[in-house]
């Protein structure tokens, strides 16, 4: 796991990248942790949906990326980030997104 200052500085490193259109699905929580979908766009070029958010274990939380059961039974990924950096960058923008929509929601409620 990298340390949360290599994080900060692969991530600000990403700033002109771009994610947007970012739409939550809140669930009922499951026994595993699922607490929501979320779709977004990436670069204003790529659509991704059914983005799983599970609870971590000791606070927190973690992306799911879509993945296609085949017959055979052998799972394949259906789009996942190509690099880690991407993928933390990805991650800390939803995140941090899901976290201000719920206290929205919450402050709604």
């Amino acid at each position: 796991m990298l340390e949360s200052e290599e994080r900060h500085s692969m991530t600000k490193r990403l700033k002109k990248a771009k994610v947007s259109e970012t739409v939550f699905y809140p669930i009922q929580p499951t026994a595993k942790g699922l607490i929501a979908y979320v779709s977004f766009t990436y670069e204003d070029k790529l659509r991704i949906n059914d983005v799983a958010i599970y609870t971590r274990p000791l606070g927190g939380y973690r992306l799911a990326y879509p993945v296609k059961l085949l017959a055979n039974g052998k799972s394949v990924s259906s789009v996942y980030p190509i690099t880690k950096e991407v993928g933390n960058y990805i991650e800390d923008f939803l995140l941090a997104e899901y976290e201000k929509f719920i206290a929205k929601v919450n402050k709604g409620a």
